[in-house]
């Protein structure tokens, strides 16, 4: 396999891109290239390239040392776990590949993560299979998103909600209609129309509890993750947003992203202001209605929260493994 750098990968990133969608068996969305290369950049720590592209795909990787002075691989995003490094349309072989890249380069770690790789499917047991027969192998942590079920519409999907959700999921709406709140996509597909909506989107946090908390993505490296992901999806027409507007002004939106047939919530917040209205719900509902239309079938609420499991029909979990050399 062939080494990349990142800006190299970056300017690969729709080829990467097709290769995601056509695999089986990971989170294709954290696994893209609008996800794990802002991750790179703005969350995780200092790290090398360990990137490689050959016959059978990709494998995206970052090489760092531990403070007590051993090497280990790890996935572009490591900080929750949800991205797969290795990339390929035909599980056996890419497994096969990377495998064979360990070995060759097995003086450059002495620990390697794989993580977003579904358990049983076919890159899990080929990659345990073949993994095991040079290194130790050890499993680790499972990462859990919930999902809710779009396919049938938005009735069908209120259906499987209780009848307390429902009964104030209703109340809300009337309270915010009398009260004139409206609820109004926002499209973007260029790098300007991208960075205007992000700084709507950075104002609503400021106002909202998260902001003043100092724990919303108005500032920080969180900050930095997302304004250097809604461009690459804006660009791709992959960004959905949906502002909450009373008297002309924002106070309220809900941030995500559309990639084959699923939508992954990414971000939502609302004005402190407006707590009593529930914004929050009534932001995904309407965006739920929005993608009803538009015929996505699947919303990936993300990792798990209590308030989530509400919203959800079934889970999408996703396992790590540990490769030690012996």
């Amino acid at each position: 396999m062939d080494a990349l750098t990142l800006d190299e990968l970056d300017r690969q990133a729709d080829s990467f891109d097709e290769v995601v969608a056509a695999m089986h068996g990971i989170d294709h969305f954290c696994s893209s290239s609008a996800w794990i290369l802002p991750a790179q950049a703005e969350l995780m720590p200092p790290r090398t390239p360990w990137l490689f592209h050959g016959e059978h795909g990709y494998v995206a990787m970052m090489r760092g040392r531990h403070p007590d002075g051993w090497h280990y691989v790890e996935p572009l995003e490591s900080m929750w776990g949800l991205a797969c490094p290795v990339i390929g349309r035909a599980s056996a072989a890419m497994a096969a590949s990377f495998v064979g890249l360990c070995h060759e380069r097995q003086s450059e770690w002495e620990v390697a993560l794989l993580s977003g790789i579904a358990p049983g499917s076919t890159l899990c047991m080929e990659l345990t299979k073949q993994l095991a027969r040079r290194y130790e192998l050890r499993m680790g942590p499972r990462a859990v998103r919930h999902v809710a079920e779009l396919g049938g519409g938005v009735d069908a999907f209120l259906a499987r909600r209780s009848r307390n959700f429902r009964r104030a999921l209703r109340r809300s709406l009337r309270d915010a209609e009398a009260a004139g709140v409206v609820f109004e996509p926002a499209r973007a597909t260029d790098p300007a129309a991208a960075d205007a909506l992000f700084q709507r989107i950075v104002h609503v946090e400021s106002q909202s509890w998260k902001g003043m908390s100092g724990v919303g993505i108005q500032g920080g490296t969180m900050h930095g993750f997302y304004r250097d992901m809604v461009p690459r999806l804006a660009v791709r027409d992959r960004l959905r947003v949906i502002f909450a507007r009373h008297e002309g002004r924002d106070v309220g939106y809900i941030l995500g992203a559309v990639f084959l047939g699923t939508y992954r919530g990414l971000q939502f917040s609302f004005d402190a202001d407006y707590r009593v209205m529930a914004l929050g719900n009534l932001c995904q509902y309407q965006q739920i209605r929005a993608l009803c239309q538009e015929g996505v079938t699947r919303y990936d609420l993300g990792t798990d929260m209590e308030y989530k499991r509400r919203w959800a029909d079934t889970t999408l979990d996703t396992i790590s493994l540990i490769a030690i050399r012996r």
